[in-house]
């Protein structure tokens, strides 16, 4: 009866499924696409607002995680360089694994920053918000679903983010003491190399310890590896060589 009827509605003729690409086809395709990830740089910049939180009581929480595992904070206002406050964030954010965006009293500098995180690193952030320090009316509505480490103390803030390192980094393995301080010093003489000219108290601050725990790391370095301009607290440190001349700009 197919004959018979007019061209234009003659029963289509059945047509066999196109042939999938071989196995191997597919896998070295695949490979020729997919990126390395980058190095990590066991490195996370921190942004939190400076006004909300005592200074000591908020970074207590990240040196003590930085105890257990094998990662630095950062914050911007602990090292000193020549750039615009916003490019330094901006090469901190670049240069970390990740960031910590902590939006609790809605500060407009954290919010500034997470916005440039979002757009330029959309997998490199996280948000951290206390909501007893900010209505959430207040946060925009295309903030309050996303998903976030959300917190009511400081420990709760230090076990939520413990269970975040977990995945991404090995705990530090237990070390004495004289282990501790090489590792102390190895990191002062990289930061001198790049920030000549450091005080006692801003190697404290970069190391995250107490003044008294800063001197004992330097001790061995001066005169060795590290040489000093002026006395007591306005002493300066140095890599052995690199102090500036007098006179010069």
């Amino acid at each position: 009866m197919d004959e018979d009827l007019p061209k234009r509605v003659r029963a289509p003729q059945f047509q066999p499924t196109a042939r999938l690409p071989e196995t191997e086809d597919v896998s070295e395709d695949t490979e020729a696409t997919v990126a390395e990830a980058p190095p990590s740089t066991k490195q996370v910049f921190v942004a939190y607002s400076y006004r909300t939180y005592p200074k000591a009581d908020y970074r207590r929480v990240f040196s003590e995680l930085e105890k257990t595992y094998d990662v630095q904070f950062v914050f911007a206002d602990e090292k000193i360089t020549n750039m615009h406050i916003m490019t330094k964030i901006i090469s901190y954010i670049r240069s970390s694994d990740f960031s910590l965006f902590d939006i609790s009293g809605w500060n407009p500098n954290v919010t500034l920053e997470l916005g440039w995180a979002m757009a330029s690193v959309p997998a490199g952030w996280y948000i951290c918000f206390d909501p007893t320090k900010t209505a959430m009316e207040e946060v925009p509505s295309d903030l309050r679903g996303i998903d976030r480490i959300q917190y009511g103390s400081y420990v709760e803030l230090q076990t939520k983010l413990s269970a975040l390192l977990e995945q991404r980094y090995p705990k530090r393995k237990a070390g004495g003491i004289d282990s501790f301080l090489d590792e102390q010093r190895q990191h002062v003489l990289e930061n001198l190399g790049k920030q000549p000219g450091l005080s006692m108290k801003a190697l404290a601050q970069l190391l995250g310890v107490e003044t008294g725990v800063a001197q004992l790391v330097m001790q061995p370095l001066v005169g060795k590896k590290v040489e000093t301009t002026g006395r007591r607290r306005g002493m300066k440190y140095y890599l052995k060589g690199q102090v500036p001349k007098r006179g010069s700009s």
